[in-house]
C-alpha cells in the first residue's frame, strides 16, 4: 500500500505529459492551416498566365500598315512587283489568288476584317491569305511574315489552318473529284499517243517526314528511313492533274498496304467509273488500268515494267513504259517544288491538321494546272465546283464479286502486258517505217 501513492502521481504526470504533447499537435496544425490559407490567397492574387514562360507583350504592331503595304506593292494599277515576281512568291497568277481570297472569305467569317472592343482595325482577308500562301509556298515558319504582313505566329498559324480549311470545303469537290466521262476521253487519249491505249493515268507514293510525330507513334510510323512519315498515295497524268490523293498512312506501310486501304479502285468496284473498253493485239480489255512500278501487285488494272528484259521488244516496252510512269514522279516533284512545306519535314501535332495542308496544297496545284496548262479553258474560275455527273451504276453484291475477281485476275495482267509488248513493237516498226 505504501507504493500506491507513487503510482498515482507517476500515472498524473503522463496525463499532463501527454495534454502538453496534444496542445502542441494543435498548435501545429493550426499553423499548418494558416500557412496554407495564406499561400491560397498569394495564388489567387497573383495575376494567372497561359504558360510558365514571361508575360505576353502586346506591341504596336500597326496591323492597317501590313494591308496597305500588300496592296502597294502587289494589288494596285501600277505595282512594286511585275506579274512574273508575283508568280514567282505566290505561285499562280494576280487573277487566281485574287479568285481564291474571294472565295475563302465568303466561306470563313474569319478572314472578314474585325475591330475589337476598342474599336481597333484587325487584320483583313489580304494578309492572312498572304500570310497562308507564303508559308505553303517557302515553308518557313509561322513568325517569318510576321515583319511583311504585320501578323502574330499564334495568328499566322491560325490562319493557315482556317485558310486550308476554306480551300477544301469550297474547292475540294471540284478539284480533288475522280476523273468524269469527259476527263477519262481526254485520258484515253492522252495514253493512246504515247503508245498506251486506254490508260488512264500512272499511280505511285511518297513520303512527307513528320518531324513532330508524337514518341509514342514513332515505331508505327517509322518504315524505310530513321524518321517517321506519312505517306501519300496519288494518280497524276501527263499534264501533272493529280486526280486521286489518299493521304495519312503511317510510314511503316509499303505501297501495297496503302493500295489496300486507298480508294482508287472503290468506284469501278461499285460500278461508278466510266466504262472503259479497248482492243489490243485482237483481244478485247473492258478495264482502263495505270502505269505502276514493280512493287504493286499483278492485277488486271496495273500494267508494270519488265524487270530483266532479255528481247529488243520487251527492252523497248520496259524503256516506253519507265518514260510514260514518269508523270506520277513529275507531279511529285512539281507539287514538292510549288509548295516547299511538303518539301520539308511537318512540324504540326495534329494528323487532321497536316492532312489538310497536304490536301489544300494539292487543290491548289490542280488549279494552277488548269489556269495555266495547254487544256486551259476556264481562266476566268467561273461556275467552279460544277462537277459533271458521273457514270452511274448500283450493283448487287454478285456484280461487285465479278468486278472485284476481274480486277485481281493475275492472267489478265500478263496477258495485257505482252500484248502491249507486241503493240509497242509494231507501233516502232510504223514509226519508222514513216
Amino acid at each position: 500500500m505504501d507504493g500506491y501513492p507513487s503510482l498515482l502521481r507517476r500515472y498524473w504526470m503522463m496525463e499532463e505529459e501527454d495534454d502538453v504533447d496534444t496542445h502542441f499537435l494543435a498548435d501545429d496544425d493550426e499553423a499548418e492551416a494558416a500557412t496554407y490559407n495564406h499561400l491560397v490567397q498569394a495564388e489567387s492574387s497573383r495575376p494567372r498566365r497561359r504558360s510558365d514562360g514571361p508575360p505576353k507583350i502586346i506591341r504596336p504592331m500597326d496591323l492597317p500598315s501590313g494591308h496597305r503595304q500588300i496592296k502597294k506593292d502587289y494589288f494596285v494599277a501600277n505595282p512594286v512587283y511585275n506579274d512574273k515576281q508575283f508568280r514567282r512568291r505566290f505561285r499562280m497568277r494576280r487573277h487566281l489568288f485574287k479568285h481564291i481570297k474571294e472565295a475563302v472569305k465568303n466561306q470563313d467569317n474569319y478572314f472578314k476584317k474585325k475591330c475589337d472592343a476598342t474599336g481597333k482595325e484587325g487584320l483583313s482577308a489580304l494578309q492572312k491569305c498572304v500570310a497562308a500562301i507564303r508559308i505553303l509556298a517557302y515553308g518557313v515558319p509561322a513568325d517569318a511574315v510576321d515583319e511583311y504582313v504585320r501578323i502574330g505566329e499564334s495568328t499566322a498559324r491560325k490562319a493557315l489552318h482556317h485558310f486550308c480549311r476554306a480551300v477544301i470545303d469550297v474547292f475540294g469537290a471540284n478539284y480533288l473529284r475522280p476523273p468524269n466521262a469527259t476527263d477519262v476521253a481526254r485520258l484515253l487519249q492522252e495514253g493512246e499517243n504515247c503508245g498506251f491505249l486506254r490508260m488512264l493515268s500512272s499511280i505511285d507514293c511518297m513520303h512527307w517526314e513528320w518531324r513532330n510525330c508524337p514518341t509514342a507513334w514513332k515505331g508505327q510510323f517509322t518504315g524505310r528511313g530513321k524518321h517517321p512519315s506519312m505517306i501519300l498515295e496519288a494518280v497524276a497524268s501527263h499534264d501533272l492533274w493529280i486526280w486521286h490523293a489518299y493521304f495519312g498512312m503511317p510510314g511503316s506501310n509499303n505501297d501495297i498496304n496503302v493500295l489496300h486501304r486507298s480508294s482508287v479502285f472503290s468506284s469501278y468496284l461499285r460500278g461508278r467509273s466510266t466504262p472503259v473498253e479497248f482492243v489490243v493485239n485482237g483481244r478485247t480489255y473492258n478495264i482502263g488500268y495505270y502505269l505502276a512500278d514493280g512493287i504493286y501487285p499483278e492485277w488486271a488494272g496495273f500494267v508494270k515494267t519488265i524487270r530483266y528484259p532479255m528481247e529488243q521488244k520487251t527492252k523497248y516496252f520496259a524503256t516506253q513504259q519507265e518514260s510514260a510512269r514518269k508523270d506520277i514522279e513529275r507531279a511529285f516533284g512539281v507539287l514538292q517544288t510549288r509548295f516547299a512545306v511538303i518539301r520539308g519535314p511537318a512540324y504540326g501535332w495534329d494528323r487532321s491538321q497536316i492532312n489538310d495542308v497536304m490536301m489544300t496544297c494539292i487543290i491548289l496545284h490542280n488549279m494552277i494546272v488548269e489556269d495555266e496548262g495547254d487544256h486551259a479553258h476556264n481562266t476566268d474560275f467561273e461556275r467552279i465546283g460544277e462537277v459533271a455527273v458521273p457514270y452511274n451504276n448500283n450493283p448487287d453484291r454478285e456484280a461487285f464479286v465479278v468486278a472485284h475477281h476481274r480486277l485481281h485476275d493475275r492472267n489478265t495482267h500478263f496477258q495485257l502486258q505482252n500484248d502491249l509488248i507486241k503493240h509497242h513493237w509494231m507501233r516502232r516498226g510504223s514509226l519508222h517505217h514513216h
